[in-house]
């Protein structure tokens, strides 16, 4: 009876498999976007993404300009901290000398003694300077001196609080368009990315627009090689007609000559992405996101910026962008954070999660990790993420996702 049982099911099987054969191609998701509509459609989210992107990269040059200026302001005030100590101790000694000035003259000290504030400098500097003669008359010129640095160090450091209070209001308008970009984009992509279509549309165009990339970055690269080795052709050739010149006692010549080495130097060529850009990783945001290269940029402590910052709305799935291991750990800066030891050997690090999705674990490329967040030294939510070739010293990781996301 149990092996009737499984030969009508492996005949119903067959029976399945044959009528799929011969129903012919599925029909698409949906036929509202076809030809030029889904040329259109697809158009469309490309040119939201580029608008997400331009936001991110503005409210994350700000946020580069605001960390630049707290560490600023951090400073003078520490500098005006040190300098009013300073000045402090200058009146200080002052004011004992011209006690024991004004004791040793039989006066009375109780006019030094006079309610100085802070505000007063100046009118401290004329009672020491009265009581002061001979090298005393030098340290009194060493207060006055000091009392005008004061004075220009409360003065900068207002200005670098108004500064950093102008910058801070940019950065909360430009954080509040780019959130507002990223949900625009969100909505783009649900009205138009359920069509097939649409779907294929779009992956055709963006690798396009990747291999258009690809191009103007090699001869761009071509260009600049071009002009350094013209540039070191006009020295090589500005040295020997300077030597020839000397050789036969054309002093003159020789120094126009050599006019040709002292041209500008040609910047060296901008560096390409890796060569392996994206190759074998997945988009490590499985949602609508925007991203900026923001690689080197200051922050706050004297680090410097070493990976890329992608937003996308609250609880977005992050995936593993390769097959490998994942560790899932908690830091002051990074908040809920991940390490992925790709099979390749390479490392990719997350950070600012709202949530991991499952524990430390071996993962498959595409396997949801964790969700987008604001945990850690952040108030923005995005991705913090970065590429460690080989496991060793992080690389800029733009390329990388702008060649995959």
């Amino acid at each position: 009876m149990l092996s009737e049982m499984r030969r009508a099911r492996s005949i119903a099987l067959a029976l399945t498999v044959l009528i799929a054969s011969t129903a012919g191609p599925a029909a698409p998701a949906s036929a509202e976007h076809e030809g030029e509509a889904a040329e259109r459609a697809a158009r469309e989210i490309l040119d939201a993404r580029d608008r997400a992107n331009e936001a991110a990269q503005a409210m994350f040059d700000a946020e580069s300009r605001l960390d630049s200026l707290t560490i600023e302001l951090a400073k003078a005030e520490s500098d005006l901290a040190a300098l009013e100590a300073e000045v402090g101790e200058l009146r200080q000694g002052l004011a004992d000398r011209a006690v024991q000035q004004f004791v040793g003259a039989g006066r009375d000290p109780l006019m030094l003694f006079q309610d100085i504030g802070r505000g007063n400098e100046s009118a401290a500097a004329q009672v020491y300077a009265s009581a002061a003669n001979g090298s005393q008359l030098v340290q009194a010129d060493d207060y006055d001196q000091a009392i005008d640095e004061l004075d220009d160090a409360r003065r900068a450091l207002e200005q670098r609080r108004a500064e950093t209070a102008d910058a801070q209001e940019s950065w909360a308008a430009l954080k509040a368009d780019a959130e507002q970009q990223v949900l625009d984009l969100q909505r783009i992509e649900q009205e138009r990315l359920a069509d097939a279509q649409v779907q294929h549309e779009l992956e055709r165009q963006r690798q396009a627009r990747a291999e258009q990339e690809r191009r103007e970055r090699e001869q761009e690269a071509e260009r600049q090689a071009a002009a350094s080795a013209a540039a070191r052709a006009a020295a090589s050739s500005g040295g020997a007609s300077s030597s020839g010149g000397n050789s036969s006692g054309g002093g003159g010549q020789g120094g126009g000559s050599s006019s040709g080495g002292s041209q500008p130097p040609v910047a060296p060529p901008a560096p390409t992405p890796p060569s392996n850009a994206g190759s074998g990783m997945v988009c490590p945001v499985a949602g609508p996101r925007s991203f900026a290269d923001t690689w080197g940029a200051p922050r706050s402590g004297g680090r410097s910026h070493e990976g890329v910052d992608m937003m996308a709305p609250g609880g977005t799935p992050l995936v593993a962008v390769e097959s490998g291991s994942a560790t899932f750990k908690t830091n002051r800066l990074g908040g809920n954070a991940v390490w992925i030891t790709g099979v390749s050997g390479t490392k990719y690090y997350y950070a600012h999660l709202s949530a991991w999705e499952g524990s430390s674990r071996s993962v498959s490329q595409g396997e949801v990790i964790g969700y987008v967040g604001a945990t850690g030294n952040t108030s923005v939510n995005h991705l913090h993420f970065e590429v460690h070739p080989g496991g060793g010293r992080a690389v800029n990781p733009y390329p990388y996702v702008r060649a995959v996301c």
